[in-house]
């Protein structure tokens, strides 16, 4: 087997590198999520903050994977007791979008869309906004629908 470029393996490794180095370099900072799996009871899901320490605070940031849900939601414990629930889920072709912390944005590693923290589109391809999920935070309890 040759290792000449024109050789059809050599020319789709090195491609295929290409291609990976290009991702890596979209990614820049942003970190694959731990999640913790939560049951969802009827379509609702709750959690006592008491039981997750990031969500102690405003800026707090959490990773859940509600039931049998296929990808994340983003728990954010936001300033005066509020919280706001994202889905995680690219709305360009639903690659898992990750935090990253360098540019305070949510990343998809897959094709470098990025969206705020509230979800809006900064930079395509997506189009969409990430779901927004009904949540409320109730003295030490978060609540928050889920339907996939």
């Amino acid at each position: 087997m040759s290792d000449s470029p024109s050789h059809p393996l050599a020319r789709r490794t090195f491609v295929g590198g290409g291609v990976g180095l290009v991702l890596a370099g979209c990614a820049g900072s942003a970190e694959p999520w731990k999640t913790k799996s939560v049951p969802v009871d009827e379509g609702v899901v709750e959690i006592d903050i008491k039981d997750h320490p990031e969500l102690l605070t405003p800026g707090g940031l959490l990773a859940l994977k509600p039931g049998k849900a296929r990808k994340p939601v983003l728990v954010q414990r936001l300033e005066n007791d509020q919280v706001r629930v994202l889905s995680l889920r690219c709305s360009h072709l639903g690659c898992t979008v990750r935090w990253d912390n360098e540019q305070q944005v949510l990343r998809c590693p897959c094709h470098g869309s990025r969206f705020d923290d509230r979800g809006a589109v900064l930079e395509g391809p997506a189009k969409e906004a990430l779901a927004v999920y009904d949540s409320q935070m109730q003295g030490n309890r978060i609540r928050f629908r889920f339907e996939e």
